[in-house]
């Protein structure tokens, strides 16, 4: 049962959105809009179809920050002139939703950068995922090592694999639910699998199907309850409930990136005086 707290929370942040849209114009007011972040050239890159052979920059490999735009609206700024390796980066890594969900599981338990190069080495290594499908676990987990828990996460990549091979004809592809329209049941598909839990969900709705849900990770979990937007005891899926329902669907995406992208530049998540002034609830 949700507690009195919870209760008082959610009525105040069903009044208005206004403490998180002054949150969003403060943050990109410091870090730049996330729109200049995120170009459309990376930000439209969502295909309908999954290439038969994913490709990959076989070349001097990309910067990280690039990759990790690229595939999960990591903060890096791509306003500004890539380098070579980077533009490549960006004409020829495909993002499509099967990436984004592997690509967000190994980002449990570790760092963007570790999880960046475990995704990168895992691509390396298995360019189709038919390929990773059939190598052996150990090989596998020894492709995505430097991300931690390798073979845990290893063993789940390949349950997910496995099954779209024999529920969709062979076919390693999750675009189809870019067709689904109600999001409640996509979210109810993803969670049968091990390891696909709500922050990861939510990375796919918001990054790959382009759906108004606001992912709740340490930064923007610990953020908020620094503002008061959630209730001090509030767990990371109560915050994930509490803030979907209140955040206007129009700045889930901003709000989302510009406090990850806080999170990662100031000391213990601490929001701050002035951010604490102007969005405090």
């Amino acid at each position: 049962a949700e507690s009195p707290a919870f209760q008082r929370t959610q009525a105040s942040h069903s009044k208005t959105g206004c403490v998180f849209r002054a949150a969003r114009d403060y943050l990109a007011s410091v870090y730049g809009e996330p729109a200049k972040k995120h170009p459309v050239a990376v930000r439209s890159k969502i295909v309908k179809a999954e290439p038969a052979d994913n490709v990959v920059v076989k070349a001097e490999p990309a910067d990280d920050d690039v990759l990790d735009a690229a595939l999960n609206g990591g903060g890096c700024d791509l306003s500004a002139a890539p380098s070579s390796s980077a533009a490549a980066a960006l004409q020829l890594e495909p993002v499509t939703v099967l990436d984004q969900l592997i690509r967000t599981m190994l980002s449990q338990n570790t760092t963007d950068a570790t999880s960046i190069r475990a995704f990168r080495e895992l691509k390396r290594r298995y360019p189709r995922w038919e390929s990773v499908r059939t190598a052996s676990a150990a090989n596998v987990a020894d492709a995505i090592r430097v991300g931690g828990l390798a073979d845990v996460k290893a063993e789940r990549i390949q349950v997910i694999l496995n099954y779209l091979y024999e529920k969709r004809g062979g076919e390693l592809s999750l675009e189809y639910l870019h067709d689904e329209p109600d999001d409640e049941k996509i979210k109810a598909f993803l969670k049968q699998f091990k390891g696909v839990g709500p922050k990861t969900i939510s990375c796919v709705l918001l990054f790959a199907l382009r759906r108004a849900d606001f992912p709740v990770d340490t930064h923007v979990w610990k953020i908020s309850l620094a503002l008061r937007w959630i209730p001090k005891s509030a767990t990371r899926e109560q915050a994930y409930d509490l803030l979907n329902s209140a955040i206007p669907d129009d700045i889930k995406f901003d709000l989302h990136v510009l406090l990850v992208e806080h999170g990662k530049n100031v000391a213990g998540n601490d929001p701050g005086a002035e951010l604490r002034r102007i969005a405090s609830h």
